[in-house]
């Protein structure tokens, strides 16, 4: 049988997928996953004392909107990547944006700042222990992503794997401000973006199984 038979005989009686199809059940796999971390941010951390003041301020939302739009960019990363032809540029380009803005904050904060207060802008009071909170967060949300994701047929696993990750560190990142009191951009360029990193890394290890057709 030729090839183009046995495709024709394959292809019988196959109905088309739903456009959307695999974006809805991925939006819809992370209600649990965010549910869960933020089980886990109320039961393990607890919220930041001054949340109720914290949430009319700018620098809580300043926060929140960055660690969102790397989500959300992770998502549209993952489906571009998740579907065999399509340009990932986009997406890349938009977190690429996104990781250049918040370097710049860094360095004019750093710059700008009096030397005495460099340290405190960088270090603030939990830079150890945010990029591991942040990866231990992702980690809870990650079966339910990678589980959503496998209906897609990326041809580049580990780089899927990555998106997969980032979107997953994006959420994770997003909650955790409901526990993490530091102010400074400064903190939140290098500390936050590094926990996200971190997860992205993981992730890319594990699309390199989970993906792999």
């Amino acid at each position: 049988m030729k090839t183009d038979d046995l495709i024709a005989a394959l292809s019988v009686d196959v109905q088309p997928a739903r456009a959307g199809a695999i974006e809805r059940r991925l939006l819809l796999m992370m209600a649990p996953a965010i549910a869960l971390m933020l089980i886990g941010v109320l039961a393990w951390l607890g919220l930041r004392g001054d949340l109720s003041t914290a949430v009319t301020g700018a620098i809580f939302w300043s926060k929140a909107t960055y660690t969102a739009v790397v989500a959300g960019a992770g998502f549209w990363l993952l489906d571009r990547l998740g579907r065999p032809g399509a340009d990932a540029r986009p997406p890349l380009l938009v977190l690429s944006a996104i990781g250049a803005s918040a370097l710049t904050v860094a360095v004019t904060l750093l710059a700008t700042a009096d030397a005495d207060d460099r340290m405190t802008l960088l270090m603030g009071q939990s830079a150890y222990l945010c990029p591991s909170t942040i990866l231990t967060l992702s980690a809870v949300a990650a079966p339910f992503i990678f589980f959503a994701a496998r209906r897609f047929a990326p041809v580049r696993p580990m780089a899927a794997g990555a998106a997969a990750g980032l979107l997953t560190a994006g959420l994770a990142a997003t909650l955790y401000g409901l526990h993490c009191a530091e102010v400074s951009a400064v903190f939140v360029a290098v500390w936050y973006t590094l926990g996200m990193g971190l997860a992205a890394g993981v992730g890319a290890i594990i699309g390199r199984f989970a993906f792999r057709w």
